[in-house]
């Protein structure tokens, strides 16, 4: 008798709950692949514009650390993206710090 009780309490609370964080996962992993993707594709354009530059432009971008700078940015636009794709997923909005969006 408590059996079906429970059963029917599972299955209203937590079928609701785990589609929720499947579809949030679905979500969360296209997001990523579609991210990885074009972060890839920059990187690698970024990387080959940079191998052809003269060797002392090179001496002197690495002394500025403009490879650290453009990891940054990548990562900060990967990082927006995400938290974007995370508020639309739940009807939330984030806010980081006194980032506005």
């Amino acid at each position: 008798m408590h059996f079906a009780a429970i059963f029917s309490f599972l299955s209203t609370a937590v079928g609701p709950l785990v589609k929720q964080v499947l579809k949030a996962l679905g979500i969360g992993m296209v997001s990523y692949v579609g991210l990885q993707i074009m972060v890839d594709q920059v990187r690698g354009y970024v990387t080959s514009n940079f191998a052809g530059l003269p060797s002392d432009v090179v001496a002197v971008l690495g002394l500025a650390k403009v490879d650290i700078a453009v990891n940054i940015v990548l990562a900060a636009v990967i990082t927006r993206a995400i938290v974007a794709g995370m508020d639309k997923a739940s009807g939330s909005i984030t806010k980081l710090g006194s980032v506005k969006g």
